[in-house]
């Protein structure tokens, strides 16, 4: 550990504790030109030389870094309700609205109350069904392409899979066709998103750009999107038994607390985005891994033979695939879906001995805390075995955060975990995926972390 490490966490007073690290960075400018390349190595190279807390000078404005567990212990659970969205989350505002992913204080109570019920594991067992037909069915898409010698093209092939979960599983509704449109238009709406979050100076969105144009007929699509969702459930007269329900069974509520009509709109839109994209950022990454560590696969597909014998995983089965869950949690160390949280102190607080006055803006950066090596050794290796029982009791627990943490942790975290098992255990009992010759994948930063460009696998039958 640093001299600076140990003099900020010894909580001793402000004016005697080292100075504050400062990012180098230039005139005017700060750090902003270096983050356009590889703005991940250049976070976690600056946490390695640096330490636990970091001013960072982006543009005319100042934003604390904070990389030790304790701090995002603070900032997440211990006082978080002194932290809101920051302003780095206005390019998120035209997409999700009002919705429960920006919404705060009460507004956002009355959201994830009503949401909480169609988490909760009486449906996450209804779930489990339609996840192995959803699976299964894309697995006999895949059938195809293997007894052609095709590729697949993976990062498509999970967000395809998991939009299709998400909005069978909580909005029962069907996509017919576009869900390659729908990824696209998300594409577009991330990259735009976090170019905005860097720039000195956005571009106005009312100017018609490309850019902009581009812009608004992805949102264009994802609305219509939701308004099929919505209207397939008024014109059916029915009642659900799934999370949409829930949302228009509170809308009268909503309505009363002072949010705006368009609020289901932002939620269904938040449920499709959180409920997708993350998870098949995610799957892909674990896929990639997978085929890149012979040794961890075959593990993986011992502990499936064992416990399922080739058949799909019931709801009961999933506590007992303790390897793949390994497997999957490494994954989101290395490549955390959400790889970037920041927020607002509403009130002056303290963080590791030294002030955070009212206004500071500060950043989590989970990609750069899952690579320390003081929490994780040989932290660029692969080894699912860091989160084994044994091993995760003796590290920190904000060390590892890829949900979020406290009152605010994704709500969807077993919804994803959950899915995730049952489409890894899907494939790998059917199909063996390897990486194409000649492909290096890199991470592309967005506001999520998928892998950059086209990901080609071969298939073969297992």
């Amino acid at each position: 550990m640093s001299t600076i490490e140990l003099d900020y966490g010894t909580g001793r007073d402000a004016a005697t504790a080292l100075p504050l690290p400062q990012a180098p960075g230039y005139p005017l400018l700060g750090i902003l030109p270096k983050l356009k390349g590889d703005q991940l190595r250049y976070f976690v190279d600056l946490v390695g030389e640096l330490g636990d807390m970091i001013e960072l000078p982006l543009g005319p404005r100042k934003v604390l870094m904070l990389n030790h567990p304790q701090a995002v212990e603070q900032v997440l659970q211990r006082n978080a309700k002194n932290y809101h969205k920051s302003r780095y989350y206005g390019p998120l505002k035209p997409i999700l609205g009002e919705g429960i992913f920006l919404a705060e204080d009460d507004r956002w109570l009355h959201q994830r109350r009503s949401a909480v019920p169609g988490f909760q594991g009486c449906q996450l067992k209804r779930m489990t069904e339609v996840m192995s037909q959803a699976t299964e069915e894309m697995l006999d898409d895949w059938q195809a392409l293997c007894a052609g010698g095709q590729r697949l093209e993976l990062v498509p092939a999970m967000m395809g899979v998991t939009l299709d979960i998400v909005l069978r599983t909580l909005l029962s509704y069907r996509i017919k066709s576009g869900s390659r449109d729908v990824m696209s238009a998300l594409t577009v709406i991330l990259r735009e998103a976090e170019r905005r979050v860097w720039a000195l100076l956005p571009t106005p969105l009312g100017l018609p750009t490309p850019r902009n144009r581009a812009l608004r007929r992805s949102l264009a699509l994802l609305d219509d999107l939701v308004d099929s969702v919505v209207g397939a459930r008024q014109a059916s007269g029915e009642r659900g038994e799934d999370l949409l329900q829930l949302l228009i069974d509170a809308q009268p509520e909503m309505r009363a607390a002072g949010m705006p009509e368009s609020l289901l709109r932002d939620q269904v839109l938040s449920t499709i985005l959180a409920g997708h994209e993350t998870t098949a950022n995610a799957l892909s990454w674990t896929f990639i891994l997978l085929s890149k560590h012979p040794d961890v696969r075959r593990r993986v597909e011992a502990e499936l033979a064992e416990v399922l014998g080739g058949r799909q995983p019931s709801f009961e089965d999933l506590h007992a695939l303790t390897y793949s869950k390994q497997v999957f949690f490494e994954a989101m160390r290395l490549y955390p879906p959400v790889w970037t949280l920041s927020r607002e102190a509403m009130a002056d607080d303290e963080i590791l001995g030294r002030p955070v006055p009212r206004g500071s803006t500060v950043m989590l950066c989970s990609y750069a805390v899952h690579r320390r090596p003081e929490y994780w050794p040989n932290p660029e290796g692969f080894d699912p075995d860091r989160f084994a029982p044994e091993a995760t009791e003796r590290r920190p627990r904000h060390a590892y955060f890829p949900f979020g943490g406290g009152p605010r942790k994704c709500l969807g975290e077993r919804f994803a975990t959950m899915e995730a098992l049952i489409i890894l255990a899907g494939v790998m009992q059917r199909f063996r995926l390897d990486l194409a010759p000649g492909q290096e994948v890199r991470p592309e930063p967005m506001i999520t972390l998928r892998p950059s460009g086209a990901v080609g696998m071969t298939l073969s039958e297992v």
